[in-house]
């Protein structure tokens, strides 16, 4: 036995004793003391002076010639409480911190201005709110806690010596961006073997169901199948920053990441839960261990259900960890530099405002066509073309297509404003009208107009203009400058809606097309191209529920593989289980196609064309058979929230009620109830009198 043997095993028994825990549990409290005491201290302040300066900055304007907007123009200060801010470094930009409108940004000028009281050691998104940083400390000393108690003290302390020497080396070599990714895998690792160890220790209690779930979780700890998984999720989510493009702004940054880590994760959560729910029934069927459960007092039932229960438990350590990974980086990316002047003060705000938020929106109103009103445009377009006018009956799917070809029209005609013609006053601007913004009244949050535009070839090197006037008042004119194709933001304030919840936008097309051009240059919009947005939650919260649809999606596929594997056998269920998820995920797309795929009216067809009739059949057979899939399926791929995560968008507890009612628990227990009666009804046991 060689002396560094030794010298490991008498560690281990060291890390045993119950001195040597009480001991490192005293030394890790004082070290985490030491290190947040102050970074909270500094926080509460800096809170307290953000609060002071957000009310005596917020709605000043230079050109109502509002006290602390004018001295901060001409000195570069602020004096807020008996105490300056500010200085001639700031004083040499301040212009840059007024918008067009002459309005004083609050928001980024505050940051600015207590930026030398941060202290340059400590990470900025810990001193951005009290909480966050009290919470981290928590979860600091209970990870370092379950450490301790959990006599993994010495593991612990080979991987931080294991991954300090690459950290090291990329922190000599000037490689902020490598040192992380390095950091990140070792941390990752290591508090994925943590959590799999506390969630062992929580399923030893007596029960069927928990037994064979603890059995499921030891056996993705082995699995060579679902370890690859893990470890490509383990090493790939640290390394995904170090494809950012740097020259970016910071807000698109910050959505690449949130989109390719979260993206990455759920695939390889994902293939990971398929993989092994039809591996952990399949396998023992195959090896023939299942016979030593069935014959012991074991219920099929809560065998499948502890099966169940142990996949769902490898996803949420899955889950947590790549959460809390993903979230801490976004926290580190939400605080690195943005560009010099104008540009990046916007872009620091579009982070803030935009990105790492929770928003709701609403869209205009528009008129509808009734279904009569329909049926009488469609009979005029018949009667006027001599082809269908001859026929004896119309094709109802051609009815159809001139329907909602006419619905589109007459909806695209409501999006579209005309450019400035001579002699046609006021041709070049359209109202509309946003309903149920009392909500955002009432929390006087700032409200942002998201608009992009479309007009001529959608050139994006060119610049058009556009004037907005609110609710019909000339004074809230504002002109801007948008580029086709471009999704632009407009900050509204919230005392524009209203009292009936109510806010007018007549959007005024400025282009003035050439003399031999008149009349073009029509500027129109999509349907999802324009809305109101309003902050109304946080983005910590709003990533919380988008992981928590994570994992009852990923619900689903366990049951779907654990149901698949009772009746076939490895291969034969992941492929089936995979064959649903690519069904699943693209049900809203082929919803969309379903539109168009129309086979030809049964009156109509010519049944003495064995041709014709064929085809008719596979074109009627493949439309039945994609409704299904879009009727069973669709609301799987329709519940994304990584794409409402990216945009700042609000997934509210009613979409995770809804997932959780449709796909946890109808498409779930309809899958269980499939795998009950198969693994129920099944011999899975036959003895031959040999052996």
């Amino acid at each position: 036995m060689t002396p560094l043997v030794q010298l490991v095993r008498r560690l281990d028994l060291l890390q045993q004793t119950l001195r040597f825990r009480i001991v490192a549990s005293i030394v890790f409290v004082i070290a985490c003391a030491g290190v947040f005491a102050p970074l909270i201290v500094t926080c509460h302040q800096l809170h307290a002076q953000r609060l002071a300066l957000g009310r005596a900055l917020a709605g000043q304007n230079i050109a109502d010639g509002d006290e602390h907007a004018v001295t901060f123009l001409e000195t570069g200060t602020v004096l807020v409480d008996g105490r300056t801010y500010g200085g001639p470094e700031i004083h040499r930009r301040a212009r840059f911190y007024f918008d067009e409108g002459g309005n004083l940004a609050s928001a980024p000028l505050m940051e600015d201005l207590l930026a030398e009281q941060k202290p340059a050691w400590a990470p900025a998104f810990l001193l951005e709110k009290p909480s966050t940083t009290w919470m981290l400390a928590g979860i600091t000393m209970a990870w370092l806690g379950l450490i301790v108690w959990m006599k993994i003290t010495l593991p612990f302390v080979m991987t931080v010596v294991a991954t300090g020497v690459p950290v090291g080396l990329c922190a000599a070599a000037g490689n902020r961006e490598a040192m992380l990714a390095f950091a990140g895998m070792g941390l990752l690792t290591f508090t994925f073997v943590l959590f799999t160890r506390v969630v062992l220790i929580a399923l030893q209690f007596p029960s069927q169901i928990l037994a064979v779930a603890h059995t499921v979780v030891k056996e993705a700890t082995r699995n060579r199948l679902s370890l690859v998984f893990v470890v490509l999720l383990l090493i790939g989510l640290p390394l995904l920053p170090l494809g950012l493009d740097p020259d970016s702004p910071l807000r698109f940054r910050i959505q690449t990441f949130i989109a390719r880590s979260l993206g990455l994760t759920y695939v390889m959560a994902a293939c990971m839960t398929l993989f092994l729910s039809c591996a952990t029934i399949a396998f023992e069927i195959r090896d023939r261990q299942i016979w030593q459960l069935m014959t012991k007092p074991l219920r099929r039932a809560n065998y499948l259900l502890g099966k169940w229960v142990g996949v769902l438990s490898v996803n949420l350590v899955i889950l947590i960890v790549a959460g809390i990974s993903i979230l801490t980086y976004v926290k580190y990316l939400s605080r690195l530099d943005v560009a010099p002047g104008l540009a990046g003060m916007l872009d620091r705000l579009a982070v803030t405002d935009e990105v790492l938020t929770a928003r709701i929106g609403g869209r205009p109103r528009l008129e509808t066509l009734s279904d009569q009103q329909i049926r009488a445009r469609v009979a005029q377009v018949i009667e006027r073309d001599p082809i269908m006018s001859a026929m004896a009956e119309v094709p109802l799917a051609t009815k159809r297509k001139l329907a909602r070809d006419m619905r589109e029209e007459f909806m695209n005609s409501q999006r579209s404003v005309g450019p400035i013609e001579p002699g046609r006053p006021g041709g070049n601007q359209r109202t509309y009208v946003f309903h149920g913004l009392g909500h955002a009244k009432n929390l006087q949050s700032t409200l942002t107009l998201r608009y992009r535009f479309h007009i001529l070839r959608d050139d994006e090197h060119e610049r058009f203009p556009v004037g907005f006037i609110f609710n019909g008042d000339p004074e809230t004119a504002v002109q801007r400058q948008y580029t086709p194709t471009v999704t632009h933001v407009l900050p509204v304030g919230a005392d524009l809606i209203q009292d009936d919840g109510t806010m007018a936008v007549t959007v005024v097309n400025l282009h003035v097309p050439p003399p031999d051009q008149v009349g073009r240059g029509e500027l129109n919009f999509e349907p999802d191209d324009f809305e109101l947005l309003y902050k109304v939650g946080s983005f910590e919260a709003n990533f919380t529920r988008a992981v928590m649809v994570m994992w009852v999606k990923l619900a689903f596929l366990s049951m779907l593989g654990l149901a698949a594997s009772t009746i076939l056998s490895f291969s034969v269920a992941c492929l089936l289980s995979f064959t649903v998820l690519l069904a699943a995920t693209l049900g809203p797309f082929l919803a969309m196609s379903l539109e168009e795929y129309y086979p030809p009216d049964v009156h109509q067809m010519d049944w003495t064309n064995i041709g014709l009739v064929i085809q008719w059949a596979f074109q009627s057979f493949i439309r039945v058979t994609a409704r299904f899939i879009v009727f069973s399926l669709r609301s799987f791929g329709e519940y994304r929230p990584t794409e409402s995560l990216v945009e700042g968008r609000l997934i509210s507890w009613r979409v995770v009620a809804s997932g959780f009612f449709w796909i946890g628990v109808v498409w779930s227990g309809i899958a269980l109830a499939v795998g009950y009666l198969s693994i129920r009804n099944r011999q899975l046991a036959i003895y031959s009198g040999h052996g």
